[in-house]
Parts: C-alpha cells; sequence; structure tokens
C-alpha cells in the first residue's frame, strides 16, 4: 500500500535526504542580493538570483560578526553555507557561514541604474512637471490586481467620500505585468481626474514590472495627476519617480487622492458660526443706527430741515435771477456798442452825409459810360429811392 505522509513528515523526508546530501554541504554560490533584511535580531535574511534563477539565504547573527562589507540589494556576493530546509514553510534555503563581496554590481541593478539615468536626462523625473492633485476629484482611477488587498485598502479608505471610482484592472506581477500595468493606465485616458497606480508589499521581484521603462512612460503620458503606492513605505520604484506624488502604502494613496471628509464637515460648521455670527453683528449695527435716526430726525427737526430748505431756495432764486439781469445789461451794453461801431463805418452812415447811389438792371454806376443817354436809372439815398432818367453822359475832363 502507498505510504500517506503528513506535510510536516514530507517536509522532515526532504531536509533529511538535502541535509544528508555531502554535495550540498560546505559549498560556495555566486549570486546578485535582492529583498535583503537585516532583522531587528541580528538575523539576516535576503536573496541570491541570477538571470535564470534565484535562492533564499539565511545569514545568522552569530556567522555575520565577520561580515567586513554593507550587505545591501544589487551586491555580487558569494554565499559559503549548507542547503538546508526550512521546515514550517518546507522552503528550500541557503544557510551561510561566510559571504564574500564579489566584485561589481548586480546585473539587473546596473540596468536599474541606467534606466534611472536615461529617463532622468529625458525629465520624466523633474519636478517642475509634477501637477498638483485635484481638491474635489470627481472620478477616481484605481489601476491594480481586482484581487489584490490593496484594491480593499483603498476603497475603505475612500468610504463614502461622493466620487465615481473605475477600476482599470492590471496584472501586478510576473511575466506580461509590465504591459499590463501600462494598458490599464492608457485605458483610463479621459476617464478621470485623478489616478491611483498601487499594489501591496512583495519582494523586489513581485515589485519589478513597476521598475520598467513602459510603466514609466505610460505614467508620464498620462493626462491627469498619478499618485504612485507600490509596496511599502520602504519600497521606491522608477513609477514612484515618475508620477506626480508618491504615497508610502495604497491607504496613504487613497487618503492623498480625496479631501477628508470630517474636515470639510467641520470646516462647513466652523464657517456657518462665522456666517451667522457676521450676520448677528451687521445686524445689531443697523438697528442700533436705526434708534439713533429714531431719536435724532424727529418730525420737529425735519421741519426745521425743510425750512432751512425752503430759505435756501429763495436766497438761491434770488441771486440766480440777479446774476441773470446782469448778464443781459452787460451783453446789451456789449451789443450797443458793436451796433455804433457798425453804422460808424456802414454805407447808411455815407448815405446820411449827401451821398447817393446809382444803379441799373445791369449793376452799379460806376462811371459815366455805364448809363446812357435817355436810359432809366435808380438813386438811393439815405432815406428812400429816387428813378431818374439819363440826360446826358460826360466824363469828369469834358
Amino acid at each position: 500500500m502507498t505510504q500517506i505522509f503528513t506535510v510536516t513528515e514530507l517536509n522532515q523526508r526532504i531536509a533529511d535526504r538535502l541535509e544528508n546530501d555531502p554535495r550540498l554541504h560546505d559549498l560556495w554560490a555566486r549570486g546578485e542580493v535582492s529583498n535583503y533584511i537585516h532583522h531587528r535580531s541580528g538575523h539576516r535574511y535576503f536573496t541570491i538570483k541570477d538571470q535564470g534563477s534565484s535562492i533564499s539565504c539565511v545569514l545568522f547573527r552569530g556567522s555575520g560578526l565577520s561580515l567586513n562589507f554593507e550587505l545591501k540589494d544589487g551586491k555580487n556576493v558569494m554565499v559559503f553555507g549548507d542547503v538546508a530546509v526550512y521546515r514550517p514553510q518546507g522552503r528550500v534555503q541557503l544557510v551561510a557561514r561566510a559571504l564574500r563581496q564579489d566584485e561589481g554590481l548586480g546585473f539587473r541593478h546596473l540596468q536599474l541604474e541606467a534606466l534611472k539615468k536615461k529617463l532622468a536626462a529625458e525629465g520624466l523625473f523633474s519636478q517642475e512637471r509634477k501637477r498638483p492633485l485635484p481638491l474635489y476629484p470627481e472620478r477616481i482611477g484605481i489601476v491594480t490586481s481586482p484581487q489584490g488587498a490593496a484594491l480593499r485598502d483603498v476603497l475603505r479608505t475612500l468610504g463614502t467620500y461622493p466620487a465615481g471610482v473605475i477600476l482599470s484592472p492590471a496584472q501586478v506581477q510576473g511575466e506580461g505585468a509590465e504591459e499590463s500595468v501600462a494598458a490599464a493606465i492608457a485605458a483610463l485616458r479621459g476617464r478621470a481626474d485623478v489616478i491611483v497606480v498601487c499594489r501591496g508589499g512583495g519582494s523586489t521581484e513581485d515589485l519589478w514590472c513597476f521598475n520598467s521603462e513602459i510603466v514609466a512612460r505610460a505614467i508620464f503620458a498620462c493626462d491627469v495627476p498619478v499618485i504612485s503606492a507600490v509596496g511599502h513605505e520602504t519600497d521606491v520604484t522608477i513609477a514612484d519617480f515618475v508620477a506626480d506624488v508618491r504615497a508610502a502604502t495604497p491607504t496613504a494613496a487613497a487618503k492623498l487622492a480625496v479631501p477628508d471628509v470630517e474636515q470639510i464637515k467641520e470646516d462647513l460648521r466652523s464657517a456657518q458660526v462665522r456666517i451667522v455670527r457676521a450676520l448677528w453683528t451687521a445686524l445689531e449695527r443697523k438697528e442700533e443706527r436705526l434708534e439713533y435716526l429714531q431719536q435724532n430726525i424727529s418730525a420737529k427737526r425735519m421741519y426745521s430741515l425743510a425750512r432751512d430748505a425752503r430759505q435756501r431756495l429763495d436766497y438761491l432764486s434770488q441771486s440766480l435771477d440777479a446774476a441773470q439781469g446782469r448778464k443781459m445789461s452787460d451783453l446789451k451794453g456789449r451789443l450797443e456798442v458793436a451796433e455804433g461801431r457798425l453804422l460808424a463805418v456802414g454805407p447808411l452812415a455815407t448815405l446820411k452825409r449827401g451821398y447817393a447811389i446809382a444803379r441799373t438792371g445791369k449793376g452799379l454806376i460806376l462811371q459815366s459810360h455805364d448809363a446812357q443817354p435817355g436810359e432809366e436809372i435808380e438813386l438811393i439815398v439815405w432815406k428812400g429811392k429816387l428813378r431818374c432818367r439819363v440826360l446826358e453822359c460826360s466824363d469828369d475832363g469834358e
């Protein structure tokens, strides 16, 4: 009969087989460090990897005392130790007893740094292009996995804020995640006022798609502000550099995306109190003014004001008549002077001295030959006209 193992028994058998294999003891392994954690207990947990695979490692506190370099993500290291099984999880790991720094940084780390320099040179990280978040967004776009805890955290934090939530689902880790996230961001163009790109915590490999160029350019091309909330507070990706705002967690991103509803209510209550207080103050001032007018403008006072106004009107009327009379007298005198001057030089004054004007139907007679003997002419004297007939025409010299 086939033996049936419990999980514990199965892990124990695997551990026995691996730990009793001399080829898996006292070995050296080379790789790039990632997911490095220095626990408060003094133990160090990390992963070493190459382009094809990875394995978990642990460096216990006692073995780590002789470490003579800074262990961090992206370092190339050589690990000396034994292969073992962590039985509670059935995880194969390399228990390190010594570490040696290998030359240079890991390939993936170098790729990441090169991409950062390229995008920074193109201005994708520029602070000048980062846009402020809208104060009261009506449509909030979310790019994340529909099954992830990040979505639940964001929706719970948004709570009852009256905004439309548009989920643009995306694969946030694994093969094809880069293209999926970029497509989900592009799908929200023209549909949201602010976009939250988020996912929960994970290993460096889990978050690696957010270090891709395609995701960075999708965020940069967004038509609205983008909040990046990838992993935990200590996780930083290229998406965080390109986004308009970086949030430590998806929950923090949701808080940044919308105003605090309770704070808005409190501000409205404070504004209402200030408005009511201002209205009451203005009303009290009007009442005081009305009371003053009632006390100081009585019927007797109004009669006195009207009497003074009538007297002032009479005085102004008299002054206007006197001024008009003076103006008329002045104009009349000037007219008489002008008339005298005109008469002194006009034709009537000349006629008055005994002269006359002779003319025919053709015009004025200025010379003797302007008229013919027997022709009728008209003489204009100072007072009246004479019809005459010419008897003879002669020049003054004849």
